[in-house]
């Protein structure tokens, strides 16, 4: 998916609508699989391998597990750029680019060079698969960039900074509530 330049709250709320629509659809998905297969294995077996849901943009197909995945994924990062506009609300004047899906480069960052770059995680704990080391470390090869953040959204974290979890000087690490919906105004 390309990058979703975000200039205004508006075009977020949007763009939290799209993922909405995308996790209703596979909530219907889910329904219809379980309504209508009895065999458990043959249930695991479709959520893991049929490509019965699509991207959060709907531009590809993929299976459920995976669309959940990016889902959620796909709101903490929408979620993160609602929590960097209440910081810095003059990245609004210029904008902020956000990935969605599988991508290169960082999760978000400024359309300015050098002010903002982030790294935004979805996971049942910040550790998991080592993600929060590697955003990090992917981060510190960029200290010109004056803002750096890790923000995750993990059960059992509360919101705010967790400066316990914080291992590289400059570089900000901030959990959001996982249990919580994306408010729609700042």
């Amino acid at each position: 998916m390309a990058a979703l330049h975000i200039s205004s709250i508006k075009e977020l709320d949007q763009a939290v609508q799209v993922v909405s629509t995308a996790g209703d659809r596979t909530v219907r998905a889910l329904r219809d699989l379980l309504a209508n297969e009895s065999d458990s294995f043959q249930v695991l077996r479709l959520l893991k391998f049929s490509d019965s849901a699509r991207t959060p943009s709907g531009e590809r197909p993929l299976n459920l597990i995976e669309q959940v995945n990016q889902n959620l994924t796909s709101l903490a990062r929408l979620q993160a750029a609602r929590w960097v506009l209440q910081q810095h609300p003059q990245l609004l004047l210029q904008g902020l680019r956000i990935h969605l899906g599988p991508h290169t480069g960082f999760d978000m960052q400024s359309v300015e060079a050098g002010l903002l770059a982030a790294e935004v995680f979805a996971a049942s704990h910040p550790g998991r698969h080592d993600r929060l080391r590697q955003d990090v470390a992917r981060l510190a090869l960029v200290p010109d960039v004056l803002h750096r953040y890790v923000v995750f959204s993990c059960p059992g974290f509360t919101s705010g900074r967790q400066v316990g979890l914080e291992t590289v000087p400059g570089i900000e690490v901030w959990s959001l509530p996982a249990d919580q919906g994306l408010k729609s105004s700042l």
